[in-house]
């Protein structure tokens, strides 16, 4: 009888300590539908799942500046106008914050799995939620991140109704796949070195990204140094432009002395010397003629006694 009850708490440790390592360890919650978890690695289409490079660090600020790379492709990126990001910033630096505390923790057979919301302008300026949902792991030197769901609204009509009471809306939001595609995700994607879609065979994975952070982390480092550079041109050109109008209005200025000092020698009975010297000194104390040629008109002056 002994030997059975300890064989029975034993097969239930054994059971409760597997469940244990399968269940999902939370990483970030908030309200009924938003989560970021630690999960089990999912299948690939192959049936094997390689096993993850975990647990690894990872910088969260290099995470987040990387996956703020990712912006989606579209006929105003030749206009100059900005382009929609994939990860809004509030999703990119809160998926950073904790994937970089989850890939510390994480076991090579664990992914993160996250649900999230972001704000996009609709009509007339107003902003709604979208959601989307995404499976992240470090792979062979890369961060993996799939995009499951994409750009969701939600049902407003049951968000309108539940409003103010008890009871809120729960989503069920397909999750990222190794093993098959997102069909909410099919946008093309401007290209950026050390960023790259996956190819299973010949199909490339519109909804994979690898991410290559030492590569970003250089697109980042250049993409400052031409802002610096540019803003040191526009100084420079505004200098020059500052500079040119200075000399300009000198030159402008100089003519109109030199007009006048003609003029003043053309009428020298109208003016008495001293009152021609005391102009000259005048002038040259305002800044007006240099000192050669204060001396050269002075001397002038003084020859006409």
């Amino acid at each position: 009888m002994i030997v059975a009850t300890r064989y029975l708490i034993l097969v239930l440790l054994m059971f409760v300590f597997s469940f244990q390592s399968f269940a999902d360890e939370v990483l970030w919650i908030s309200g009924e539908n938003l989560f970021i978890k630690l999960t089990e690695q999912d299948k690939s289409k192959s049936g094997k799942t390689p096993p993850n490079s975990h647990p690894v660090e990872l910088e969260q600020k290099d995470i987040a500046e990387a996956i703020e790379l990712i912006k989606i492709w579209s006929k105003d990126y030749y206009e100059g106008k900005d382009l929609d990001r994939v990860f809004p910033i509030n999703i990119s630096r809160l998926i950073a914050e904790h994937i970089a505390k989850g890939l510390k923790e994480a076991r090579p057979n664990q992914d993160i799995i996250y649900t999230l919301a972001g704000k996009k302008v609709v009509s007339l300026g107003a902003q709604e939620a979208r959601y989307q949902t995404g499976r992240v792991f470090y792979l062979d030197g890369k961060l993996n991140i799939i995009i499951g769901e994409y750009d969701h609204p939600g049902d407003k009509l049951k968000e309108m109704v539940y409003a103010g009471g008890n009871e809120k809306v729960h989503y069920h939001f397909p999750m990222a796949k190794r093993a098959k595609a997102s069909k909410k995700f099919k946008d093309n994607v401007v290209k950026v070195d050390g960023i790259e879609n996956v190819k299973i065979g010949k199909k490339t994975r519109k909804d994979w990204f690898t991410i290559d952070i030492e590569k970003t982390k250089r697109v980042i480092a250049k993409s400052r140094d031409n802002e610096k550079l540019s803003d040191d041109e526009l100084k420079k050109s505004l200098e020059d432009a500052r500079l040119a109008k200075e000399r300009r209005e000198m030159r402008l200025e100089m003519a109109r002395i030199r007009q006048e000092m003609k003029q003043n020698k053309n009428a020298t009975g109208d003016k008495s010397v001293e009152d021609r010297l005391q102009n000259l000194k005048s002038l040259k104390e305002k800044g007006l003629i240099s000192d050669s040629e204060y001396e050269i008109k002075r001397t002038e002056i003084l020859n006409d006694i």
